[in-house]
Formats: structure tokens, sequence, C-alpha cells
């Protein structure tokens, strides 16, 4: 990664700029924060910003601090636990009411890696699943299931605030909610999640119910992946879960969610055993799961 002090906040090229006239921004610098989080060394990926409207001066400087606090604590959890981190030659982050979601995987698998788009009212609230993007930057996939899964995960266990989809909930106990809900804790989703290939979202059939990509859809799938992919490490370890996740890299524009034979592979059992396994866990709470459930060489990073 490219080296310096100093990340430079600007409007990013291509842009369009919808303030009034006279109301044009100006490029400014933002030294890196001192914070105990920050263990990254001296490394620095420059990170461009672009505030478009929407959000205050006062809440771009705390957006670009929550910003570095969680890159760093990513990028000290992947050293920790040898999780390989591609370079990222420039994080470019776009901020405006445009946008209803946030958005990153997407942008990479079309080639544009680094770029990250962010809801304003989300930032505005301190609600933005920063550390949810930076892990599909960081840490790509080709398997929604799986990629979705990480960052739900890892936004619960190392962002500095509360983000979608649990907004703070404990992942075991909404996922258990969302299922019965859906159909009843007795139903199997995973092998359909598992199907869909990076950059189709993450849908489900339940039924005549069907689970797309709008808020609903979006807000019973996402705890699911995040819920599942925690049971995986929490129980089987981060080495399994970094060998399965290994077997589908992302390539840009190619589709490749992987086959189902992967799961025996990296876990010596199908995806249908692990899933019971799991529905076992997320029917009781998380302190029961903990005690009753075998930890087969656990292994969880925490920044």
């Amino acid at each position: 990664m490219a080296s310096t002090s100093r990340c430079a906040i600007f409007a990013a090229s291509g842009i369009s700029d919808r303030r009034a006239p006279g109301e044009g921004r100006q490029p400014f610098s933002l030294e890196w924060p001192s914070d105990p989080d920050d263990a990254s060394g001296g490394a620095r990926t420059p990170i461009a910003l672009s505030a478009e409207t929407g959000i205050t001066a006062a809440q771009r400087h705390q957006f670009n601090i929550d910003f570095h606090r969680d890159l760093a604590r990513l990028q000290t959890w992947a050293a920790k636990w040898h999780w390989p981190c591609p370079d990222v030659p420039e994080f470019r982050v776009v901020v405006s009411d445009r946008f209803k979601i946030s958005k990153s995987l997407v942008p990479a698998w079309s080639g544009d890696a680094g770029r990250m788009e962010f809801p304003a009212w989300r930032v505005a609230a301190r609600k933005a699943a920063i550390a949810h993007e930076l892990v599909h930057v960081l840490f790509p996939n080709g398997n929604r299931l799986l990629a979705e899964g990480l960052a739900v995960h890892l936004q619960a266990e190392l962002g500095g605030n509360p983000a979608f989809p649990n907004f703070g909930r404990p992942l075991h106990q909404l996922a258990r909610e969302r299922l019965h809900a859906m159909a009843g804790l007795g139903h199997r989703c995973l092998a359909d999640l598992d199907s869909i290939a990076t950059p189709a979202p993450l849908t489900l059939k339940v039924g005549d119910d069907f689970y797309g990509e709008e808020p609903r859809g979006q807000t019973h799938i996402y705890p699911i992946a995040g819920s599942f992919v925690r049971f995986l490490i929490e129980t089987h370890g981060l080495d399994a879960f970094r060998d399965l996740y290994s077997r589908t890299p992302l390539i840009s524009l190619q589709h490749n969610a992987g086959a189902p034979e992967r799961w025996t592979g990296a876990y010596g059992m199908p995806l249908a055993d692990l899933e019971m396994q799991w529905m076992s866990v997320i029917v009781r709470d998380d302190s029961a799961a903990h005690a009753t459930l075998p930890n087969l060489n656990r292994e969880h990073g925490h920044a």
C-alpha cells in the first residue's frame, strides 16, 4: 500500500455535484486519527471521500474518523488471523442522498475495487455499515452468501457502531426470529442461498413468499447469512472457514458460487449437516449454545 501519513478528502471525479451554484466542495486533508484501535503501522491507503449532499462538515469529519477506526481494526484482525488482504491502491468513498443502500461488493465485481457508496442519512445518524463494506473491499468473495455472511459477522464483531442488519442485536437471536417469521425453524434455506453468485443479490423463495432485494427481503436474509458464518467460525474455527472462503474467490465479471462438494472438502461434511448444527444453536439462546455445542478448534478473532 502507498505510504502516507495523511488522508486526502476531496470530491471524486465523475460524481455529479447537485449543490446550488456557489456551494462547491473544497478539497482538504485530514490526519489519520491517533487512536488506540489503530495498529496498522505506517503504511496508509489513501482515502478519497466525496460528500455530496445530506451531511454537515462535522458529520463528514466524524465519518472519516469512524472509517479509519474500522479499517484499522479489520487490518489488525487480518494480520492476527493470517487472512489474505489485497493491496487496495485507494478507497474511493462516496456519501450521497442519492443512495438508498450501501454498496462496495458489486463495484468490486465490476472491476472498480475500492469504490464504496453510503447513503447520507445513515452516515449522518452514525449507522453506516462501514466495517461491512470494508470487508467487501478487503475480503471479497464470489459466493454471495459467504461474502455477506462474513461482512455481517465482522460488522457486529469489529464495527464501531450498530449497523444493518442487526443494529447491535445478537445475530443468532435475530436469525431465529427471522426464520420463525418466514417459515418456521424447520425450514432449510442455506442450499438455495449458497447457489447465488456475486453480483446477484441474496434472494429466497419460501412457499408463496419471495424475499428479494427490497428492504423486507434483505432484513430477513442478511441476519441468517451473518448468523451462519458466525456459527461456522465460532464452532469449527477460522482455519476451516478460510479454506472454504478461498475456494470461491471474486473474479471480476465472472460468476463463481462454487460447487456443493466444497463444503465436504473444507469441513468433512455437507452443507446440510452444518445447517442442522447451526439450527440447533439458534433455537437456544447464545449462552446455552456456547455451553452445549462441542467446540471444535475455536478461533475467533477480536481486534
